[in-house]
């Protein structure tokens, strides 16, 4: 019986992923390197100081991991106004949770200050019980340490919970985790590899969802 679900945020919740491309992109461009798939996806799911760090050793740039890292995040946060929006479905679901009184947690790699901060931006933030970003813990996704924590906040057992990740390493979390997993790829996940998974729905609004939650009660 599914008691509680958990989303992931980048990819999932938002459309962060397109910015975060973009962001990368631009801080590249200038330095003559072009930002490659086979990169952004080792990239994708882990924390920053770990994705920051495949960038600058993929690239062998000469600055430091903390002046990457910051010199995106500023790219990220000019161009994010522009082209924000929420995932198809999203909404949908959320309103179905809502009304079917099922607690909800976002899990993130990303800082749960940054998630928080998108969250409130659109009205989502009271929605869920608490934020756990990727600060909270040692070993970030692919290990399953994240998903672990959040269950042992909201009381439940691993298989009492639902987690909706759109990524191949956030999906290895939340399998060996030993939730129920179910993978939400966008356009961007092409190629991932979801073995694990309960299911694989097309959109937030996959009525697939919904039945996996209505069977389990």
């Amino acid at each position: 019986m599914i008691k509680a679900v958990v989303f992931d945020l980048d990819g999932l919740i938002f459309n962060t992923e397109d910015v975060f491309i973009r962001a990368t992109s631009e801080f590249l461009s200038p330095l003559g390197y072009v930002y490659e798939e086979s990169v952004r996806r080792r990239m994708m799911g882990q924390q920053a100081h770990i994705s920051t760090r495949i960038l600058k050793e993929h690239y062998s740039l000469s600055f430091s991991v903390d002046e990457i890292r910051a010199e995106i995040e500023k790219i990220f946060m000019t161009i994010l106004p522009q082209i924000l929006t929420v995932m198809p479905g999203f909404d949908e679901l959320l309103a179905f949770l809502k009304g079917a009184n099922l607690p909800l947690a976002v899990c993130t790699s990303s800082s749960s200050e940054y998630a928080k901060k998108l969250l409130a931006g659109h009205g989502y933030l009271e929605d869920f019980q608490f934020v756990l970003g990727g600060e909270a813990v040692a070993n970030g996704k692919p290990a399953p340490d994240c998903y672990l924590m959040v269950c042992q906040r909201l009381e439940v057992l691993p298989e009492q919970v639902m987690v909706l990740e759109d990524s191949e390493n956030g999906c290895r979390a939340a399998v060996d985790a030993g939730t129920y997993a179910v993978a939400v790829p966008s356009a961007h996940n092409d190629g991932h590899n979801y073995r694990g998974t309960r299911l694989v729905a097309s959109t937030l609004g996959d009525p697939k969802i919904r039945e996996a939650l209505r069977k389990d009660k």
